[in-house]
């Protein structure tokens, strides 16, 4: 079982839920987050950092490599990307604040769940399918292969 982590950007403005497959990486290999608003002035390194929409990520890949190098994985794939693209630590939904986003969007359209139950599950469908459409509209990185 994965378990969420919420961890702040570095201008504070902005958090991300993540999980990480197996649990395998901690928190903790995350050494910087930057969102959009603090991710203009960041001088991108593809060593160490992955990007996604607008957001950049930053693992401590020493420790990354350990960790999943004990667990068998071959040293030539561990990159900032195999560890997002693969989920060894990567947004927990298809973008980092869906968790929220989801649960806000949901709550309403369960309202008509007691007002009209053929109109709700018609709805519930539809947003499903809209909100990944959207998503990949959007660019988010983990929606490139719907």
């Amino acid at each position: 079982m994965c378990q969420n982590h919420i961890i702040q950007c570095e201008c504070k403005r902005s958090r991300a839920n993540f999980m990480n497959l197996k649990d395998l990486l901690p928190p903790q290999i995350l050494s910087h987050l930057y969102c959009p608003s603090c991710s203009g002035n960041v001088r991108f390194n593809p060593d160490t950092m992955v990007k996604d929409n607008g957001w950049i990520l930053e693992f401590d890949m020493e420790a990354a490599r350990a960790f999943l190098m004990s667990e068998g994985v071959s040293e030539r794939v561990i990159t900032p990307d195999f560890i997002f693209d693969q989920g060894y630590f990567s947004w927990n939904g298809f973008t980092p604040t869906e968790i929220e986003d989801r649960m806000r969007e949901r709550e309403e359209i369960m309202k008509l769940a007691k007002v009209d139950r053929r109109k709700f599950i018609k709805e519930l469908t539809s947003w499903g399918i809209n909100r990944a459409a959207r998503f990949k509209e959007e660019g988010w990185r983990k929606t490139a292969n719907l």
